[in-house]
């Protein structure tokens, strides 16, 4: 009987720590975008335009020839053309080869290309994103 009591207090145990990792995981995301949207704000306040900080934003990610491949790879996932996203996603793994400074962003895009290998159309768009984010950012 004794072992049934521990059974049934591990099971509350578990359910407990999956709740307050829940909550920390959903309090964390939420900082995190507060954080950003601050952090936008502010950006946007010190330059006197939104838009301005939004084309800026926009033209620098599209000079950079990594971001291009990962914004075509991209487009071509949503479309459907699955094929043509995984050579957008080679492409910018070749050009990221042997940069240490943005080793987070190829294995983002090693992610990606694997997700569309396995056929998560969902989860290489969000790798593919992810690390577009990182190179935008550094």
């Amino acid at each position: 009987m004794e072992t049934k009591k521990s059974n049934i207090l591990s099971e509350a145990s578990l359910s407990l720590i999956a709740a307050a990792l829940l909550g920390l995981m959903i309090a964390f995301g939420f900082i995190v975008s507060t954080a950003t949207a601050q952090s936008n704000t502010t950006e946007a306040n010190s330059t006197n335009s939104a838009t301005a900080t939004t084309n800026t934003n926009t033209n620098s990610s599209s000079d950079n020839p990594i971001v291009a491949q990962i914004d075509a790879a991209i487009g071509a996932i949503k479309d459907g053309k699955s094929d043509e996203g995984r050579k957008h996603l080679f492409e910018a793994e070749k050009l990221m080869e042997g940069k240490p400074s943005i080793a987070d962003s190829e294995k983002r895009v090693e992610a990606a290309i694997k997700a569309l290998s396995d056929g998560d159309s969902n989860g290489s768009i969000s790798q593919a994103e992810e690390a577009k984010k990182s190179l935008v950012a550094g």
